[in-house]
């Protein structure tokens, strides 16, 4: 077993093929809680795997901050990342705690789009980050949170949906197929890949967490291939 906590274990870049024939590059991070203390570490973390892959966009699935005082983290963070490809962003639970209307405008003075309430287009691709906000038509994925929200986003037509929000279950004793064990056992979508209808799910196991302690279960981001 692979004991780590903190911040002290390698950020993995953990690499994803969607095959929808696109020939775009998108990175996904979620689970940043940034806060005092590491706001600047982690943001240095992202910014410097994404000028190496250089993706064509930049997604955060939300939990990107811990309390309002890390909102100059979150601005600086944006503005970085926004000079090497567009950012969108989504809220998380703990974003709702520190302010979700606070953590929105940061994201936006900062450059980012809000994904919730305004799409973002890349190439032939449409990002969504609400299924209110998902186009009419035309190829689209979600960028969210919850992964519970894969069977809504497959019946809404996305080719994938992007999520992260594994809190609790960074301990992982095994796995059951597509399930990572114990935390499969309660919650549904506990796992790395899922593949539905023709719908993917690809699940984060985040940048890090509130209670950053992990067993077999390393922090990452995607480089998801499209």
């Amino acid at each position: 077993m692979r004991w780590e906590f903190g911040l002290h274990g390698r950020l993995l870049i953990r690499r994803e093929q969607l095959n929808l024939g696109l020939g775009l590059r998108i990175l996904y991070a979620s689970d940043l809680h940034l806060r005092v203390g590491q706001g600047h570490l982690l943001g240095q973390e992202l910014v410097l795997a994404a000028r190496a892959q250089r993706p064509d966009a930049i997604l955060l699935g939300g939990d990107l901050v811990d309390s309002q005082q890390a909102l100059p983290h979150l601005e600086n963070l944006v503005s970085e990342l926004e000079s090497i490809a567009p950012v969108g962003a989504v809220s998380g639970n703990h974003d709702v705690l520190a302010g979700r209307d606070a953590v929105r405008a940061s994201l936006r003075k900062a450059g980012g789009r809000w994904l919730e309430s305004e799409s973002m287009t890349i190439g032939d691709l449409t990002v969504a980050g609400s299924l209110e906000a998902r186009p009419s038509r035309g190829l689209w994925i979600l960028c969210a949170h919850y992964p519970t929200v894969f069977p809504q986003a497959r019946k809404a037509g996305a080719k994938a949906v992007l999520a992260g929000h594994l809190h609790g279950w960074q301990i992982v004793l095994g796995q059951w197929g597509e399930y990572l064990l114990p935390g499969a056992l309660l919650s549904r979508w506990n796992g790395l890949r899922f593949e539905r209808d023709g719908c993917t799910l690809l699940v984060s196991r985040g940048m890090t967490d509130l209670f950053p302690l992990r067993c077999n279960c390393p922090r990452e981001i995607l480089d998801v291939r499209l």
